[in-house]
């Protein structure tokens, strides 16, 4: 095909360009028969006045050059879904193949698995390029590299894996050597969201070691936390709650006085003991438990049962040890009103009208002021409820199972109350 130049006077197209009515079209003979030089000879057609014919855009030969790079470059930051990303690029991978072995319908479970691939393998060479090339030309990855401690190595699709220690194990190559994933991606956060709402919402320790199974992101711990946070469902479910501010520690607890002049008891327990009689069953004890206001200095006594008797012995042991308190704190007998089983015996102690008289008495004749916390606000005593929880930590971790005999309670007693007493009163 030749390609020629016509001029815009003889150019029938114009015409409808310029704005003609349809009465003047049909009394054109430009328009029916075209232009009058197509009747006469080719040497005496028309030519250009600026190009040559061979000069002509329509004919001018264009040179194309296709380049082609190994690194490609994946704009992911918009990603939302890992999921979709997985369809998007398992379609990609279909289309990639030769015609022959391509399949056609529902994605399969290997397109799928392929197109996860290729996405990764895409942004290891864009995000991980020093590693890659490194390992592409088998030299060692520098040593300030943020995956030189795992070793990495390349498959045979090309993926960046994970070394380890698992190679003789029974585990999937996949759990073996665990593809790494660069750190803050959109598409490792898309993946470990994935992995969140599969797992429903788990936690960050379990959610990490379930990712890992398949692949690993660097930084793994700060990632997983980082994604967690941003999780809407997660931080509806978990609101910050208005913490009401506490008030003044009472002046008891903050002015300097020696030890346990201010002084708060309770009992601890029931305790089991061997009997000195042989075959008799294991008796009950239990512990009461002088805390100094102050110094937070702790001594225990051990009593038999919960009589009145035992108790005072106790009070005047304690006092001939320590020295005369000024005040007394202690639960108030509401407390126990809901206690049962184990503490019904505690309950009765504290209910009974003649125990307090005989202990009120006792502390009014040594010159000591017994005071009581408001009733049913056990909150109140929080200094000796922490010294009980304390005491039975440490008894259980030293005695465990065992049983010990009454003596061996008393020896143990010791030495606990030496170890919370301050220097000064050892």
């Amino acid at each position: 095909m030749t390609w020629s130049y016509v001029p815009t006077e003889s150019n029938p197209a114009d015409i409808i360009s310029r704005g003609v009515s349809p009465k003047e079209l049909l009394n054109m003979d430009l328009w029916k028969y075209g232009p009058s030089f197509l009747a006469s000879s080719q040497h005496n057609w028309p030519k250009s006045p600026l190009l040559p014919i061979n000069d002509c855009p329509e004919s001018r030969k264009h040179a194309v050059v296709f380049v082609t790079t190994v690194d490609i470059s994946l704009n992911c930051k918009f990603v939302i879904s890992f999921v979709r990303l997985q369809r998007v690029y398992a379609y990609v991978y279909r289309f990639s193949r030769p015609a022959v072995r391509r399949c056609s319908g529902f994605l399969t479970t290997m397109e799928l698995q392929e197109g996860t691939f290729l996405l990764i393998r895409m942004i290891q060479k864009t995000h991980l390029r020093d590693k890659y090339k490194a390992l592409e030309a088998r030299e060692v990855v520098k040593t300030s590299s943020e995956i030189r401690s795992l070793n990495p190595f390349l498959d045979e699709r090309g993926l960046l894996r994970v070394s380890g220690r698992l190679q003789n194990s029974d585990l999937e190559f996949s759990s073996k050597h665990p593809i790494i994933l660069p750190k803050r991606h959109p598409v490792t956060d898309a993946i470990i969201s994935s992995f969140h709402r599969k797992l429903l919402h788990a936690g960050p320790q379990s959610l990490l070691a379930s990712i890992r199974l398949q692949y690993w992101p660097v930084g793994g711990r700060k990632t997983v936390n980082r994604v967690i946070n941003k999780c809407i469902r997660c931080f509806h479910v978990k609101p910050k709650l208005m913490e009401h501010l506490m008030g003044n520690l009472p002046s008891e607890r903050v002015q300097c006085n020696r030890a346990f002049l201010i002084t708060g008891v309770d009992f601890c327990g029931p305790f089991f003991y061997n009997s000195d009689v042989r075959n008799r069953p294991p008796g009950k004890c239990y512990v009461c438990i002088f805390i100094c206001f102050v110094t937070k200095a702790v001594h225990l006594e051990l009593v038999k049962d919960l009589s009145t008797s035992s108790f005072i012995a106790a009070l005047n042991r304690f006092i001939c040890m320590r020295g005369r308190p000024q005040t007394i704190w202690s639960d108030n007998a509401t407390n126990f009103v809901g206690a049962k089983n184990e503490l019904l015996e505690l309950r009765n102690l504290f209910l009974s009208q003649q125990h307090l008289k005989v202990v009120h008495e006792q502390c009014a004749n040594d010159g000591i002021d017994w005071k009581l916390i408001p009733p049913r606000s056990p909150h109140f005593g929080g200094l000796w409820e922490a010294a009980v929880k304390m005491a039975k930590y440490h008894f259980h971790r030293v005695v465990g199972l065992s049983t010990l005999n009454f003596e061996e309670l008393r020896t143990l007693r010791v030495l606990h109350t030496s170890l919370s007493a301050p220097p000064s009163l050892q």
